[in-house]
């Protein structure tokens, strides 16, 4: 009976006495993120024993409570106030494919995970607090880190070492030998000797390119660079968080003995220094990293080689440059046989838009070929992506505006870093994805593009090549790995506020009001198996993502009606503001694209009326979603190889359905049975004559009740300033005077338009004016046959009228139905 009564009294306690600050405006438990040695006087580290180590939180010093037992009623105890919940329930995000890595078990059940803030090493247990302070226990920390294995890539003195294998690889010598042969086929008479002499030269320039190429990682450097880089984070950065559950299964990859490949999204140069610290803290072996040759600068390559990073070529390609490609797929694979891992970027340049770029597989082909040569064994492909509160360069807003990129060099880098100090960058995170292995995915992939072939022949028409096939193969895994890791990257304090301000709040609101969306907006990305980098209440969050934006991008005020929040609409400020906004396209990009769509369906006059509601057919959305998603493909990937349109559009009005934008009725219902159903016959039929199948055509009921039509506007104001930037570029063709024009020239006269609709109230976004997106317009136009480009001695040509006039009748087209999309709703 007493235990009884303790037990309840014990809960009752609990019930009024767990938190300080009482309930969340959400459920959650505050958590603050704090930097490691700076705590308040009150500040105690409060650690779970049951968890890996975690976050340190605000909480007194000592606080009074009660512990009940048998045999006391209770006894009064100034102990350490104990936190509700260190851990709690996590999406699991990072999963791998289940369709195309099957072999790989997948939970969609949320997991208990906690995460790690690597700023503050006290939280590993491998080191303990002494008398002499954090900075002795810093180097006492990476000191005693595990010296990793590294045979070196390159050494002149050495003839064992990797070069050798190189030099001597059966693809590099007859690379040799053909360019060799190609530069003496002008002196045929001079016989041999001219060949031998140009053979010298060939083996000469290999030598030279390797001794670039090659990285000179050293264990030394890598602990007293990881040293001084843990210093500078914990100055710039409030954390560095991971999730331990990752960083094992991580563990567990390099400890097969496998190589792995680390596939990181690119943001910042900080990227792969934070990835190698992440890795080196947790004692696994970093990899050999791909850099630009742009990195190339006094005194820094010589340290990022130490590091491990070997120098590519932004641009190569692989007819002219033969020797070259050669040298650098031999070298890759080579490392991986000798046990080295691989880092690379699919993206190939930091993305200046905020969004993932789409990948290019240049590399990854060679990862491909080493296992299908059977140079390895198998490969561990992990996709990886760092997050920013706040991004170390500060914005990419010249070179969206046209402007040049300023050049690289010591002295910027030097600059870049004493600005840097001076400021605050809020929370750091890397995540990394489930680990699965490269044969799995190319096999899944190269399967379907197999199929794609066999009915390409059945239906009579042309099918690929083996080398179409091949490279299509790789292509479709890239664009694969990076939608997964795009789609499952976590969303930061910035990011949200960026979006809410952008889409829903550009003239404006209270803190209050924003605070109850961002709220819902969590609620939203939750349910969609999306975690976030920050928690508390969300009040408090947005306080701390205004800090960092800072007053030249945001307005933060008090009024007679509380505070207030606006973003500036100064065009430079809204292309910095859609750089962290266009880190959640990746959840909504289906929904706009559908949403801009029904827009379009829908006539002007309809949004003017007391109409209830409005059907449209589903054959014609799917037909402009198509269109939409080949208009944008330069932009985005919007879908997986194993995935289809129609899965997507599906998916998206279930959802809609569930928001009472479409309309439920069971005559819908009974549509999509025989819709299915008609295919699943077609597709089962084994007769040899065939009937041509029948599209069943399904119609959709949309809401237009003023809940419902704002969740529309919404959606579709997501995409909307691609849209607008395309619909920009299109008109441009349509006034040119003359048959063709420079690149370069035509993008700064669409740049000057832009600006001139933006200031008339033409334009709509002012982010819409976008260098990256004019460029890939040319590109989606030239796709759809509206636009010829020539390029001559690295001068790109744009040709929209010729004879026929077809090219300028096709552009003229292009632009009335892109207008069609773009057109502006009262």
């Amino acid at each position: 009976m007493v235990e009884a009564l303790s037990t309840g009294f014990q809960n009752l306690y609990n019930k009024y006495t767990r938190s300080e600050n009482g309930p969340q405006d959400d459920g959650r438990c505050e958590i603050y993120i704090v930097p490691p040695n700076k705590k308040s006087a009150n500040t105690v580290v409060l650690v779970d024993n049951n968890t890996s180590q975690g976050f340190q939180r605000y909480r007194p010093k000592a606080r009074k409570s009660f512990e009940f037992d048998v045999k006391q009623l209770c006894i009064s105890k100034h102990l350490k106030w104990q936190i509700m919940r260190q851990s709690r329930l996590r999406t699991p995000t990072g999963q791998c494919c289940p369709i195309c890595i099957p072999n790989i078990a997948n939970g969609n059940e949320r997991v208990v995970s906690n995460l790690r803030n690597l700023l503050d090493i006290y939280n590993i247990k491998t080191v303990k607090k002494s008398m002499f302070g954090c900075f002795v226990d810093d180097l006492k920390f990476f000191y005693q880190l595990k010296s990793q294995e590294y045979k070196y890539i390159y050494d002149e003195v050495g003839t064992h070492d990797i070069a050798q294998y190189v030099l001597e690889d059966e693809v590099v010598v007859k690379a040799i030998s053909t360019v060799a042969r190609n530069a003496c086929a002008d002196n045929l008479a001079d016989g041999d000797s001219r060949f031998d002499e140009e053979m010298k030269t060939q083996q000469a320039n290999t030598r030279c390119i390797l001794t670039i190429i090659s990285a000179n990682a050293k264990n030394w450097v890598y602990k007293v660079i990881g040293w001084f880089t843990y210093r500078m984070v914990s100055l710039l950065a409030t954390s560095l968080v991971v999730q331990p559950a990752q960083i094992e299964r991580v563990r567990e990859a390099e400890q097969s003995g496998l190589p792995v490949i680390y596939l990181p999204l690119h943001k910042s140069h900080m990227d792969y220094i934070l990835l190698g610290l992440v890795l080196t803290m947790n004692n696994i072996k970093p990899p050999l990293v791909a850099a630009g040759e742009n990195l190339r600068v006094f005194f820094i390559s010589k340290l990022l080689s130490f590091l491990g990073a070997f120098y590519i070529k932004r641009h190569v390609d692989t007819k002219k440059d033969q020797l070259y490609w050669s040298v650098l797929s031999s070298y890759i694979k080579n490392s991986m046989k000798n046990g080295h891992h691989i880092e690379f970027f699919l993206e190939g340049a930091r993305t200046r838009s905020g969004k993932c770029c789409v990948p290019k597989a240049g590399l990854l082909s060679i990862i491909v070929d080493a296992y299908r040569e059977k140079v390895i064994e198998d490969a561990w492909i992990i996709p990886v992506s760092m997050n920013y509160d706040r991004i170390l360069e500060g914005n990419f807003v010249r070179e969206q505006l046209g402007q040049p990129k300023k050049k690289e060099t010591f002295f910027v880098a030097i600059w870049t870093f004493i600005k840097a100090i001076c400021s605050h960058y809020g929370i750091m995170r890397v995540d990394f994805n489930r680990p699965y292995r490269l044969r799995d995915l190319y096999e899944s992939i190269d399967k379907l593009t197999q199929l794609e072939n066999e009915s390409l022949s059945m239906n009579g028409m042309e099918v690929m090549s083996p080398i179409i096939c091949y490279k299509n193969t790789v292509d479709r895994m890239a664009k694969h790995i990076v939608y997964d890791c795009w789609k499952s990257t976590p969303i930061m304090s910035t990011h949200a506020v960026c979006f809410l301000l952008l889409n829903k709040y550009r003239n404006g609101t209270t803190l209050e009001q924003l605070a109850k969306d961002l709220s819902i907006l969590r609620d939203k990305l939750s349910q969609g198996d999306r975690d976030v980098g920050f928690s508390g209440k969300s009040i408090e969050v947005i306080k701390h993502a205004l800090n960092l934006l800072g007053p030249k991008l945001v307005v933060y005020e008090n009024t007679d009606n509380g505070h207030f929040v606006k973003p500036i609409l100064d065009v430079s400020a809204l292309i910095e503001l859609s750089y962290y906004a266009n880190n959640l396209i990746s959840h909504f990009m289906h929904k706009s694209i559908v949403a801009l769509t029904i827009f379009k369906l829908v006539s002007q006059e309809f949004w003017n009326t007391s109409i209830t509601e409005k059907k449209i057919s589903r054959k014609k959305l799917v037909e402009d979603v198509l269109f939409l998603f080949n208009l944008l493909q330069f932009d985005f990937v919007f879908i997986k190889s194993c995935d289809s349109l129609d899965n997507i559009v599906e998916r998206v009005i279930r959802s809609f359905e569930e928001e009472d934008i479409i309309l439920i009725d069971m005559m819908l219902e009974e549509e999509r049975r025989s819709h299915n159903m008609a295919k699943q016959l077609y597709y089962d039929s084994d007769d040899d004559y065939q009937q041509s199948h029948v599209e069943v055509d399904i119609h959709y009921r949309v809401n237009t009740n003023v809940r419902s039509l704002n969740k529309l506007k919404f959606y579709r104001s997501v995409m909307m300033p691609y849209l607008e930037c395309m619909a920009e570029s299109a008109g441009s063709f349509l006034a040119l005077s003359e048959s063709s024009v420079t690149e370069r020239q035509h993008i700064q006269t669409i740049l000057n338009q832009m600006h001139e609709n933006l200031e008339e109230g033409i334009l709509s976004y002012g982010e819409s004016i976008s260098v990256d997106t004019i460029k890939h317009s040319f590109l989606a136009f030239e796709k759809f046959n509206c636009l010829q480009i020539t390029t001559k001695d690295n001068i790109k040509t744009l040709c929209v009228n010729n004879q026929s006039s077809e090219l300028n009748e096709g552009m003229k087209v292009m632009s009335e139905y892109i207008e069609e999309f773009v057109k502006q709703i009262n």
